[in-house]
């Protein structure tokens, strides 16, 4: 364990771990806040990362404009100055370890999920850390350079989300994708697909067809579970020269699975670039934004979501399942999918929208599970 003794784990957070919280929860970049407080990007930068002190004079703008008080900030500075100075014992200083790993990393559910190997001590945990993430040393650091804004649709239990579970899982998808090989990127042929991607909805093994198709297009595509406190639906990002679909199952409905991937399939399209290489999807609490908007209506174009409206809505009060098929025949969609539309509307209550509905997963060839 002596190894170990010599890793500083910031249990106690610096200002810059909870400046950084308050621009999530306001879609800031490092740009946005300097603009805001006349402090230089270079600055910014360097108190994002706890090595500039807080002075009382940037204490008074932080209070200014996050909406608190001048000593706040430099009590956060102050006792994250007087702990860097302090002398840790050996157990203080595993202790210390552990917590900064399991505030950044779920690892009993990745354990579970066999995303990590069982360990016995820290040594091991560390090892299985450091081999996750492609690290030599321990350095957190590393995820906070990540542009929260991408993350699109977090869930609006801000409190809940967990920003770091967030990026764990997308490290995971993304060293799932690099495993899988896929045809060239055509885009026309998705375009294609896209717009015929109501009839494989209703079609027998459609969606085992659909995705040979997909994949036909140079799409890769995989199912992998959500992590806690991720609040994740499903995302959209390129690996190599391929775009990438992930769905989670978060909810194992027919109508969820396909409007996640209508969804996803429009960030492909019209989204996904080098400012914004990665789209991560909460589609049920999410916050709401151009973006998600855009993609949102694209998908709700192609499951016929205008068509059914206007087909059933002069039955609504007394809505019997022949009419739901015949919607469904009519516009070669899936009974589920007018449910789920139907449900969200709140047309009809969420207990009839199982009806049509099954658990996605078993429809799922296995050699997209992961």
């Amino acid at each position: 364990m002596e190894k170990t003794t010599q890793i500083r784990a910031a249990k106690k957070f610096g200002p810059g771990y909870f400046i950084k919280e308050q621009m999530e929860f306001r879609e800031w970049t490092q740009e946005d806040l300097a603009e805001i407080t006349g402090i230089t990007l270079k600055h910014i930068s360097r108190i994002l990362l706890d090595k500039q002190p807080i002075t009382l004079d940037t204490a008074r703008l932080l209070a200014e404009v996050f909406k608190t008080s001048t000593q706040y900030w430099l009590n956060l500075d102050t006792s994250y100055r007087l702990w860097l100075e302090h002398v840790k014992t050996a157990q203080e200083t595993e202790a210390d370890v552990k917590s900064e790993i399991y505030g950044r990393m779920p690892i009993r559910d990745m354990v579970k999920k066999g995303w990590l190997k069982p360990f016995v001590n820290l040594e091991e945990l560390m090892a299985e850390v450091l081999k996750f993430w492609n690290w030599d040393t321990l350095d957190f650091s590393k995820l906070d350079l990540q542009n929260i804004p991408y993350y699109t649709r977090k869930s609006i239990a801000f409190t809940q989300f967990n920003a770091s579970y967030a990026i764990t899982w997308y490290q995971m998808a993304l060293k799932v994708a690099e495993k899988l090989s896929c045809p060239v990127y055509n885009k026309e042929m998705l375009k294609a697909l896209y717009d015929e991607i109501h009839v494989y909805t209703l079609v027998e093994n459609g969606i085992e067809l659909f995705l040979n198709k997909l994949q036909e297009c140079g799409v890769i595509y995989f199912v992998l579970p959500h992590l806690q406190k991720t609040y994740l639906d499903g995302a959209a990002f390129i690996s190599g020269d391929n775009p990438v679909i992930v769905y989670t199952g978060r909810y194992k409905r027919i109508d969820n699975f396909w409007f996640t991937m209508a969804h996803e399939i429009a960030h492909i399209l019209l989204h996904l670039d080098e400012q914004r290489p990665f789209i991560l999807d909460n589609l049920k609490d999410g916050e709401r934004n151009e973006v998600e908007d855009e993609a949102n209506s694209h998908a709700a174009e192609r499951l016929k979501h205008a068509e059914i409206s206007e087909f059933l809505n002069p039955y609504l009060d007394y809505l019997q399942a022949s009419k739901v098929e015949e919607c469904a025949a009519k516009y070669e969609v899936h009974p589920a999918i007018i449910m789920g539309k139907l449900a969200y509307d709140k047309k009809l209550s969420y207990r009839n929208i199982f009806l049509y509905n099954e658990d996605v997963i078993k429809l799922i060839p296995a050699k997209y599970l992961y």
